[in-house]
């Protein structure tokens, strides 16, 4: 049933429309400084991280020029062993080669 006192166009007040409020309360403010606050402290943590890493990267590149250092010492004293072991067996094939021809 339809009750004559309202309108069929008209739209039921039942569902509050959203409406904008322009005024700037101390909420507001409070909200926009804890966002500043908070961006700034996150910038200086990323700021403090990236030196770190950044520092990190530069110690471990000195580390890894001494160590291919080492590395590369190591391997030139192998091949000076490896070549007095070669003289050392072509000597002894020479020796055992002319004891055989006797």
């Amino acid at each position: 049933m339809i009750d004559e006192g309202t309108d069929m166009n008209e739209a039921p007040s039942a569902k509050p429309r959203i409406s904008f409020d322009p005024t700037i309360n101390l909420g507001h403010l409070l909200t926009f400084v804890g966002f500043l606050i908070a961006g700034l402290g996150a910038w200086t943590t990323l700021d403090k991280r990236l030196v770190v890493v950044e520092e990190n990267r530069s110690y471990q590149r000195q580390t890894d020029a001494f160590q291919d250092q080492r590395a590369m010492d190591g391997f030139l004293q192998m091949r000076e062993t490896l070549t007095r072991l070669d003289r050392q067996v072509e000597r002894i094939a020479d020796r055992l080669d002319k004891q055989g021809a006797k």
